[in-house]
């Protein structure tokens, strides 16, 4: 007999290609299956949280998106961004008009978007403190802003400096005139603190003395309007058609006594690149500009405002440092930008290819040399990358492969690996169609698949722990969200139901798993809790209509509840329940194997289980299907809130097989989480 122990699990779910591949280390850490549960960095395997009601969406028959919005780590909404509209979450609640009148009573906050359903999930964002841009390529760029808790709004972007142009009033000579010549000048407004310049005002001439034979006493006077919460003007003069700096006043009035135009500092020059429907597909923002990028007429170009500003794309020639900058990728292929990222250097994932972009100097500015160079060539998917650390993690063309991208020291490249490559089977068939990345507490990227699961993968770089996990409900996953809730990141899906013969579709968030007693877990989906009064008759249940549900009433369970009427009547009284949809944890370790045990036959006689803060009342499966529950200890039975840490012996019928292994079952909502599996194995003779 032989003793075999397991005590880590964080190469996830392996694809059974790998069943035979017992000679990798992935092997040793690896699993069968890993279904509604996830792998924790220190390497034990816990069943996932259940999902708490927010609300329904406005129109359950087309499809919504959730994207994030976060001022800061305390202040975090999510935006229920539906067909032409936009309504918002705070802290698992919906907001709602502020309770003036019965009429307005528990309405929601609702704008306007110029989005259809169609749009939604090729839309891409970015957020500047309380401004969201969003980008699309139909549709001219659009900036959602909050002004209060309760007030939101969407503008169309105007492209242009922060502060109006002033206007010249007049120009007029003072001096001789035997010689006569015309001279042009603009002036340009510069805004308070951020010293923004305006576009060029309108040109103003006048004739006057040669210059070469100007006195002492000639000199030409500009006057021009004020300009609100300008701080300065500066003034320039035209030098063969090129209009030269010659000097900055904070008055409306300057004198000209024969000022030498510096050419090398000119006046800016309004460009507009978004003008007549070119409008961008992507947005970021890197060392203090807006970049834009995947414009529609061309898919190559990117282009970025001016230092420390949004919407300013004005030039000057020749270029200064500050000014706009304009790029355009060179390939073989015209392959779109479809998303950037902003790390060390700038990153933008093509369709084709994944690119280096920033000046050789290591400064982006537009009067540097600029670098574009390719990094590797895989492509990435419209779905929205995530960032973890310094990593990237991106999908890959194709939509059903998910890989990371970073720098590498050694190379002084960025450089990726392959992450679905150990669980290719959790893939086929189907694409990544809205992703999400969890940081805390347990690092997870969370991967909505086209057939509406999803594929998590909890992901440590420097731990090297990258382990896949599946996750199903009672219903399609359609889009995911992340924000900061409580010293935790919140993870929000939009889940699409069939209630009581009706389509539904639901905003639920998952549960904190931070829990120290069985009546504080939520391990029920489309769930609603109550705390109060101990009460028999649970209602408030309209939602799940005529729907079979579990209820966790005081750390006891009562199963295949129906709902009627909204309601469902317990056995007894409780003061602490948690109603909703039952879902089923499942894991199984890989086939028992040594060297050269392939196709020999195994038993497994004896299973210890090493659980932490879990109820005991797990079932086990055995070699052919029989379901064993565990038993209780007496602690738990007398307190149903007991969460029990330590070995647990557990039983189940075996018989030998080639396919040895121990599969774990949890269909209560009762926390679990397993951190190493012993057993005691007796090998048999080959089946031939």
């Amino acid at each position: 007999m032989t003793r075999y122990t397991q005590r880590s699990f964080t190469g996830g779910e392996l694809s059974p290609a790998l069943y035979a591949r017992n000679d990798l280390a992935k092997y040793e850490i690896g699993l069968k299956t890993l279904k509604n549960g996830f792998v924790r960095a220190e390497g034990c395997v816990s069943n996932r949280s259940g999902l708490e009601l927010i609300c329904e969406v406005k129109d359950s028959s087309k499809p919504v998106r959730l994207i994030p919005f976060s001022f800061n780590t305390e202040q975090t909404y999510v935006i229920e961004l539906g067909d032409g509209y936009a309504r918002f979450i705070k802290d698992g609640g919906q907001i709602t008009i502020p309770d003036e009148d019965d009429e307005t009573k528990n309405i929601p906050v609702e704008i306007r978007t110029p989005y259809p359903s169609e749009d939604l999930f090729n839309i891409k964002y970015a957020q500047n403190a309380d401004v969201l841009t969003l980008c699309h390529n139909n549709h001219p760029p659009v900036e959602l802003s909050r002004n209060s808790h309760t007030e939101w709004k969407i503008d169309e972007i105007t492209f242009k400096p922060a502060i109006d142009s002033p206007e010249i009033t007049s120009v007029k000579w003072t001096g001789g005139s035997e010689s006569k010549t015309t001279y042009k000048y603009v002036v340009t407004a510069v805004k308070k603190e951020t010293y923004e310049e305006s576009n060029r005002s309108q040109e103003a001439s006048v004739t006057g003395e040669l210059e070469a034979n100007w006195g002492v006493n000639d000199y030409i006077t500009i006057e021009f309007s004020s300009v609100e919460d300008a701080e300065e003007y500066n003034i320039y003069k035209s030098v063969n058609g090129v209009f030269g700096y010659i000097g900055t006043t904070s008055e409306t009035t300057f004198k000209d006594d024969k000022i030498e135009p510096d050419l090398t500092s000119t006046a800016p020059v309004f460009t507009n690149p978004f003008e007549n429907g070119n409008n961008p597909a992507c947005v970021n923002y890197f060392q203090q500009r807006k970049v834009y990028a995947c414009l529609k007429k061309s898919p190559q170009q990117l282009v970025a405002s001016q230092t420390s500003t949004n919407n300013n794309f004005n030039i000057s020639r020749p270029l200064s440092a500050t000014d706009s900058i304009n790029i355009s990728l060179s390939e073989r292929e015209v392959n779109e930008i479809r998303h950037i990222l902003a790390l060390n250097d700038l990153i933008l994932l093509t369709s084709g290819a994944e690119w280096k972009l920033n000046g050789s100097d290591g400064a982006f500015t537009a009067s540097s040399s600029l670098v574009a160079s390719p990094q590797s060539f895989y492509g990435c998917s419209h779905v929205q990358p995530a960032v973890s650390g310094n990593m990237i993690l991106f999908v890959q063309s194709g939509g059903s492969v998910v890989r990371d991208l970073g720098y590498t020291y050694v190379s002084d490249s960025y450089d990726g690996e392959e992450l679905s490559i150990f669980a290719n089977h959790l893939f086929e068939g189907k694409q990544v169609t809205d992703m999400a990345y969890a940081k805390e507490p347990y690092r997870i990227l969370f991967c909505l698949m086209s057939d509406g699961t999803i594929n998590a993968i909890t992901y440590n770089k420097k731990q090297e722990v990258s382990g896949w996990h599946r996750h199903e409900t009672k219903g399609k996953f359609e889009s995911v969200a992340v924000v900061r809730e409580n010293n935790e990141d919140a993870v929000y899906f939009v889940v699409k139901r069939e209630i009581n013969g009706k389509t539904k579709r639901f905003i639920e968030r998952m549960a904190t798993r931070n829990i120290t007693k069985t009546s504080e877990g939520v391990f029920l989906d489309c769930c609603l809790r109550y705390s109060g009064e101990p009460i028999q008759k649970v209602t408030g249940l309209e939602h799940l209509e005529g729907e079979k549900i579990n209820v966790l009433a005081d750390g006891n369970v009562e199963e295949g509840l129906i709902v009627e009427n909204g309601s469902v009547t317990l056995s007894q009284s409780a003061s602490q329940i948690t109603a909703g949809l039952a879902y089923e944890f499942e894991m199984e370790t890989l086939n028992l194997e040594g060297e050269n045990t392939h196709g020999l036959l195994k038993i497994i006689n004896s299973i210890d289980i090493n659980v932490d803060k879990s109820r005991e009342d797990f079932f086990l499966i055995g070699t052919k299907g029989d379901v064993t529950e565990n038993i209780r200890s007496i602690d738990s039975i007398n307190n149903p809130d007991y969460l029990y840490s330590g070995n647990i012996r557990a039983y189940t019928y075996m018989d030998y097989t080639e396919n040895a292994s121990v599969r774990i079952k949890q269909t209560h909502p009762f926390p679990l989480t397993i951190n190493s599996i012993s057993m005691d194995i007796t090998l048999g003779d080959s089946n031939a």
